[in-house]
């Protein structure tokens, strides 16, 4: 197996799933013409053209080489991939009860420390700022309910 056709099965099955998944979605009459099916659905057929390109890609080359993961030559990145991973999952786990602003916060600077290093007081700043921008704009500007959790005394709008 090669890199591009791991990657075009991959992205062709990820794609089916996502495509009929997407026929799951309720559909309202009250609303805009398009739907909410239709930008789940132009995903996944994005996907799936780029999953069908590289398996005609894979084909036609003559000269393959055999696909590797790289686990043990990448063993640092692979180790900051899964920790990003466990992060995320576990910052989806104590959203609500934390709240937005804290549980972002702590996602990002546990990430921005793998990526940026040993310059904390750095890593500190943006993931701050990424937290306080995106509550602002996306709870304050465009009105949409994110999870106050530990805050919600102080956050009340």
């Amino acid at each position: 197996m090669t890199k591009d056709r791991t990657t075009g099965l991959a992205s062709l099955a990820i794609g089916s799933i996502y495509c009929l998944s997407t026929f799951r979605v309720p559909i309202f009459e009250a609303g805009d013409d398009v739907g909410p099916r239709a930008f789940p659905f132009l995903v996944a057929s994005v996907v799936l053209v780029c999953g069908i390109l590289l398996l005609i890609r894979d084909f036609r080359t003559a000269h393959r080489k055999p696909f590797s993961w790289g686990f043990a030559e990448d063993r640092r990145v692979w180790m900051w991939i899964l920790l990003t991973i466990a992060g995320g999952i576990v910052y989806g786990l104590v959203l609500d009860w934390l709240g937005y602003l804290i549980a972002t916060f702590l996602f990002m600077a546990f990430v921005t420390f793998f990526i940026n290093g040993g310059k904390h007081l750095e890593n500190l700043i943006i993931a701050a700022s990424f937290a306080v921008v995106s509550f602002v704009v996306f709870a304050v500007i465009l009105k949409l309910s994110l999870p106050r959790g530990l805050l919600s005394v102080i956050l009340s709008f």
